[in-house]
């Protein structure tokens, strides 16, 4: 009885149950290398879309400029103002630019019209880099109309 019960023993001491310290690092430290993986693709995800915030913000800021522009051609530029829709967060500034165009195009020879190439630029500051959206148009204006 006594050979049995340690032979009992002797096979319990035997028998491996449960993980070993080695194996239950290597599992938390795969987990941990998943889990940083994919808390970097969400933070970049994250980035990707206020950079395209941003520069929808700009494209519609930069597209209502041109249609003022177009209406009143004057070169100069400016800042978003506060009371306005646009929002000014990123502190916006656009430059308008208004050039002859007459001379390079061939479509106002023999006219009296003249041609205006409109240039409208949005600048805006995000994190360290400044950011640039760019417009151009064209407009037929009367000679004696500038």
């Amino acid at each position: 009885m006594k050979n049995q019960r340690a032979e009992y023993l002797s096979a319990i001491a035997n028998i491996k149950t449960g993980f070993t310290l080695i194996e239950v690092m290597v599992a938390i430290a795969i987990l941990a290398i998943g889990i940083v993986t994919v808390m970097q693709l969400f933070s970049g995800g994250l980035r990707s879309g206020k950079a395209a915030n941003d520069y929808t913000q700009a494209v519609i800021y930069a597209k209502g400029k041109m249609e003022e522009m177009l209406i009143n051609p004057v070169s100069g530029s400016g800042e978003s103002s506060e009371g306005s829709d646009f929002d000014n967060k990123n502190n916006f500034r656009w430059e308008a630019e208004i050039q002859d165009a007459s001379e390079t195009s061939q479509l106002t020879e023999g006219t009296s019209l003249k041609l205006l190439k409109i240039r409208v630029k949005v600048l805006w500051n995000e994190s360290d880099k400044q950011r640039t959206v760019e417009l151009v148009s064209m407009k037929a204006v009367t000679e004696d109309a500038k």
